[in-house]
């Protein structure tokens, strides 16, 4: 994706010398006319009385500063030819309802512009402010036109002055801001100002705003054409182009889902946008920077862009305020093409302008499929995989291969699915919330021991996810209904039993994190604060592409009681929530329980897949005995874990407590690992249960202490 707002071809600088010529020499002409007036009138008239609202400086000093406005005429000469077409001054008389004062008004712009011109003009400024400041004031704008006015043809007393006030508070112009009256007291006593953008406009250069930027278009998104494809969008591209007076509304997705989509639509266009945040601005001063957009926007022929990236909902206080604000401020402006941006539905049209609505939704599987297949050439052929994994946006995306590129020219080793992963991952943004923990998956499929038939589920669960594009899309079973995506599963089990393990396994499988909630965490007692909950949990979950696992779902999705009262219909609420979430996420969802009777049976037809976790047998005990000890583990000769496996019917969670108990018994001893610390250690483990123990093997041996042997420090030998 190539940015356009800036090109740098030979045809765009020589635009911009144009532009800046035409503007220093009309600021050449104004800045002569505005020298040789208080000339004629402080200078060369000995006996006339210092200016009323004017500083009083001495001779000696005004006089070089009325000779640089000469010589910095004569250095730029009035231009011959018209000025270029796209010079931002030709927009000021191109106001229908200001054709007659945009003449007048360009001189006062000019003016406030002329201390950014030159130090010279600065310095001028500055001997004719009262506080001493390098600015022009009202008053020494109404001294010069009133002197100009006063030495042409027969003036209406006053007309000069009602001009000038009507301009600066009246007019388009002053209701956009181009020229800004700072300070206190009457306004002929108060600063000419330049607004936002506007001296920037004059010399083609990107406005400088506080909360604001100059943007452009992207040239190319891959994975957006069926997006721009669309009859609205389309609708929208055109109306951009005519510069036509509308709104057009960006709804849905996230902020930067949003963005891209704007800069796409720029693109399209071929145009540029001042992009103005609400991000860190008060709300009560939101209207002011909205203002402030307008008018850099109106200079640099751009539209207006008002970006939410907090998705903050459009019917709440302060975008009332903001509303209204514009509508006060805008009211009689020129209309330019209004582009609103925001995750709300509630979003109020503004300013009353035609509105073009156009929504925003991840991209489609197939068109994932396309983008990466379009960044990354060299993996066209598990374009499926990528689409599968990792539902990205076109930025996102754009920003990984940048990473991948940078990998490969360090190390230039062919390029592997899971350094795409990788790099995903370490750009993913996580915003700790309580009742949510990341964990980075390490086991692999040889760390879970199961029954074959719930390994198998667990296999097509993930070769169900990797297929979804070929299933769905190609193979057309999606019928243009919806049909729903990723894969939700149920384990049910005992603790202990490698439900959490599992769900860790799938996401390494799938290259993906797993996000651990804690449902009961979530759930308040107040009305509306679980859905907020969830909600966050799920936006968390889309944007760093996890698997979600609900730990201890019966929390929320236990039998639904009867509704008796308030409180068990709010909780059904929540209960379909959850559910309605769940059937829109595209990626793994998994829920556990201890008892799969705790969970409505209404519950079961939502899942993909419903996995037991039994408990283990004698035959996967000793498995997990020996899955939990390493192969660097100092066992004595007397140890059996056959026995241990035969003897003791503990879970997998147990059984790797306990061998790392018997560890650290050994080690406190500075012995091998024997037989009686796992014994111990076992003992320990159906205390902590609440479980009765079983007893410990007839023929088990209890020293009274332990023999030299066992008191030796371990060498690497023993090992």
């Amino acid at each position: 994706m190539t940015d356009q707002t800036a090109p740098r071809d030979s045809a765009h600088q020589e635009l911009v010398g144009e532009v800046r010529a035409h503007t220093r020499r009309e600021l050449a002409q104004v800045g002569l006319r505005l020298a040789r007036s208080l000339t004629q009138r402080f200078v060369a008239d000995s006996e006339g009385a210092p200016a009323t609202g004017l500083g009083d400086p001495a001779r000696d000093a005004v006089l070089p500063a009325l000779a640089f406005a000469e010589r910095f005429a004569r250095e730029l000469p009035p231009a011959l030819q018209p000025p270029p077409a796209a010079h931002p001054l030709l927009r000021l008389a191109g106001l229908a309802r200001a054709r007659q004062s945009a003449a007048l008004f360009e001189g006062l712009l000019l003016l406030a512009c002329l201390p950014e011109a030159h130090e010279g003009f600065a310095t001028l400024c500055r001997l004719f402010h009262p506080a001493g400041l390098p600015m022009p004031t009202g008053t020494l704008a109404l001294h010069w036109l009133e002197s100009e006015s006063a030495a042409g043809a027969r003036a209406v007393p006053f007309g000069v002055r009602d001009a000038v006030e009507d301009l600066l508070h009246y007019s388009p112009f002053a209701s956009m801001g181009l020229i800004r009256l700072v300070g206190s007291g009457p306004w002929h006593g108060r600063s000419l100002q330049a607004g936002p953008g506007v001296w920037e406009a004059l010399m083609a250069r990107p406005p400088q705003l506080d909360n604001g930027e100059l943007v452009g278009g992207y040239a190319q998104v891959p994975g957006l054409d069926d997006w721009l494809a669309l009859p609205a969008v389309t609708q929208a591209i055109v109306a951009l182009r005519r510069a036509l007076p509308c709104q057009i509304m960006l709804v849905g997705g996230d902020a930067a889902m949003r963005v891209t989509r704007v800069r796409a639509l720029l693109g399209a266009a071929a145009v540029v946008a001042v992009r103005t945040r609400s991000d860190g601005v008060e709300a009560d001063t939101r209207g002011s920077a909205c203002v402030d957009g307008y008018a850099a926007a109106f200079m640099h022929q751009a539209c207006l862009w008002l970006e939410a990236r907090n998705d903050e909902a459009a019917g709440d206080s302060a975008s009332e305020r903001l509303s209204a604000r514009l509508a006060a401020a805008l009211p009689s402006l020129p209309e330019l093409p209004l582009i609103t941006s925001g995750h709300s539905e509630q979003q109020s049209p503004l300013l009353g302008l035609p509105l073009i609505r156009l929504p925003v939704q991840a991209l489609a599987p197939v068109a994932r499929r396309r983008l990466w297949q379009w960044l990354l050439p060299q993996l066209g052929e598990q374009a499926n995989v990528l689409a599968a994994r990792y539902p990205i946006d076109p930025d996102d995306a754009r920003d990984v291969v940048r990473d991948l590129g940078l990998r490969q020219s360090l190390s230039p080793q062919p390029l592997v699915l899971e350094e795409v992963g990788e790099c995903i991952r370490a750009r993913t943004t996580w915003s700790s919330r309580p009742g949510i923990q990341r964990v980075l998956p390490r086991a692999g499929w040889p760390a879970l021991l199961l029954p074959d038939s719930a390994r198998r589920q667990l296999q097509r669960a993930v070769r169900r996810v990797l297929q979804q594009i070929t299933v769905l899309d190609d193979w057309g079973f999606a019928q243009g209904r919806g049909e729903r995506r990723g894969v939700r599963m149920l384990f049910f089990g005992t603790p202990g039993t490698g439900k959490t393990l599992a769900a860790e396994v799938v996401a390494r499988a799938l290259g993906v994190d797993m996000l651990v909630v804690d449902l009961a965490s979530l759930v308040s007692k107040w009305i509306g604060e679980t859905e907020k909950n969830l909600a966050a949990v799920f936006d968390i979950a889309e944007r760093s592409r996890a698997l979600l696992l609900f730990d201890e779902a019966d929390a929320l999705f236990a039998k639904r009681t009867e509704t008796q009262d308030a409180h068990d219909r709010y909780a059904n609420l929540e209960t379909a929530y959850l559910l309605q979430r769940l059937e829109r996420y595209e990626g793994v969802a998994v829920l556990t329980t201890n008892l799969r009777s705790n969970l409505d049976n209404a519950f079961a037809r939502r899942f993909e897949f419903i996995v037991e976790f039994p408990e283990p047998d004698a035959a996967a005990r000793e498995a997990l005995w020996r899955l939990h000890l390493p192969a660097g583990a100092p066992l004595a000769d007397d140890v059996s874990l056959p026995e241990l496996a035969a003897w003791y019917a503990l879970s997998g969670a147990q059984i790797k407590s306990a061998a790392l108990a018997a560890a650290f018994l050994a080690a406190a001893a500075a012995c091998r690992i024997h037989q009686r610390h796992f014994l111990l250690a076992v003992e320990n483990e159906f205390d902590k249960a609440g479980r009765a123990h079983p007893g410990f093997p007839p023929h088990t041996v209890w020293p009274a202490e332990d023999d030299a042997d066992d008191l030796a420090p371990i060498t690497p030998q023993a090992r």
